[in-house]
């Protein structure tokens, strides 16, 4: 017992002399100060606009809080600053409703955009920039596209991946904020349309008005300048959107409850080893069940071969392979051409000249309606020597 309570005692003094880890987890909250908190924001629109009233809006969805609104007018402009897509179809509906009365809904996050009735009403679609390299998105410059604001670029760093609209409505949404690649090409990210009498404003980089870029001198220009659109009399700051930290991130972030949390672990980790065996009764040993998965397999690939069926076990090799390659490295697997054999080239490691073959008969072979004993033998050697030199072959 006393070697317990020493252990336990010393892992208490590291813990509580050892330098507290930076939480870079993107919360959007008012009340965090963590780098992807907007506590920063919160505090400094009131002095932003002077002349309109604040109202942070807690506990209550967006549907819920508008359907109980009555003659809420149409002076107002409904933030929401977020991480994750908790919009219900209610919350969707409610939200444009409140818009085709007159009034604004500012959203900031990327991943409200991808489905849903917002997405089919305001007609436009979003697709995420990334790199098989892992590219520096620091190198990125965002820029607004009010001419006041034109000689201004920005770069922003601790960006893992941008989002950008791959398809807007012309006809009725107006770009306000662009950035350019790496690679000088340019992607909306920030745009306005109208909607009924009001607007909605889009925004796909929400981390730009987080506590870690709003700190700095040049970063902070970009969210200031981009929130000048606004002309709402009454701004209703959305915070129910704000991610669950869920029971056991309270805890760690308590200090006597963390290492409450910890001395239960510990003490039932020590009452195992030393009182448990005691107490338990004799396991009987019961041999697994033999694995015949191998056996079927081969099997069931004897038949189809010894039937003459190449064109139907080609389209199932074919279609085995673009499965592991979408689920293995995330690819899009709908067009299987020059571009996805470069992508897998560089996703994989394995060489491009293996890589455009195995697209070569693929292509050649989905659109024969006779592939021959050779096509299949030629297709499976090229597919087996992709497994191999990508370090996933399985004997």
């Amino acid at each position: 017992m006393g070697i317990f309570i020493a252990v336990v005692a010393l892992m208490m003094y590291l813990e509580y002399t050892a330098p507290k880890p930076v939480d870079w987890s993107p919360t959007y909250s008012a009340e965090d100060k963590i780098p992807f908190g907007t506590y920063i924001l919160a505090h400094e629109i009131p002095k932003l606009f002077p002349d309109s009233k604040i109202q942070f809006i807690k506990n209550q969805t967006p549907a819920a809080y508008l359907n109980s609104q009555k003659n809420i007018g149409t002076e107002n402009i409904y933030f929401i600053i977020s991480a994750y897509n908790n919009l219900s179809e209610a919350d969707q509906k409610a939200l444009l409703a409140f818009i085709k009365q007159g009034n604004d809904v500012f959203l900031f996050c990327s991943d409200y955009f991808y489905s849903g009735i917002l997405k089919d009403s305001l007609n436009y679609d979003v697709k995420i920039l990334n790199s098989v390299k892992k590219q520096d998105f620091s190198d990125v410059q965002f820029y607004l596209t009010n001419s006041a604001f034109k000689n201004q670029k920005f770069k922003f760093k601790k960006i893992t991946e941008i989002a950008y609209f791959s398809k807007i409505d012309t006809a009725k949404a107006i770009v306000l904020g662009e950035f350019l690649t790496a690679a000088n090409e340019r992607k909306t990210n920030f745009i306005k349309q109208k909607y009924g009498k009001g607007t909605f404003y889009l925004q796909l980089f929400p981390e730009a008005y987080a506590n870690y870029f709003m700190l700095n001198d040049k970063d902070y220009e970009y969210s200031v300048n981009s929130l000048n659109c606004i002309n709402k009399k009454n701004i209703l700051w959305d915070e129910y959107n704000v991610p669950d930290e869920g029971a056991l991130k309270y805890i760690f972030a308590n200090p006597p409850l963390h290492w409450a949390w910890i001395i239960l672990l510990v003490g039932t980790v020590y009452y195992c080893l030393f009182f448990g065996k005691r107490l338990q009764r004799i396991i009987p040993v019961i041999n697994p069940l033999k694995n015949t998965t191998v056996e079927f397999t081969k099997t069931i690939g004897n038949l189809y071969y010894n039937s003459r069926e190449h064109q139907d076990l080609i389209q199932k090799k074919i279609k085995y392979f673009l499965y592991f390659v979408k689920e293995k490295y995330f690819m899009d697997t709908e067009n299987i051409n020059t571009d996805f054999s470069e992508k897998l080239h560089l996703k994989s490691g394995v060489s491009k000249e293996i890589t455009d073959k195995i697209v070569f008969l693929i292509q050649k072979n989905k659109i024969s309606s006779a592939s021959s004993e050779e096509d299949l033998k030629t297709l499976n050697e090229a597919i087996d020597l992709y497994y191999r030199k990508s370090g996933t072959w399985k004997t």
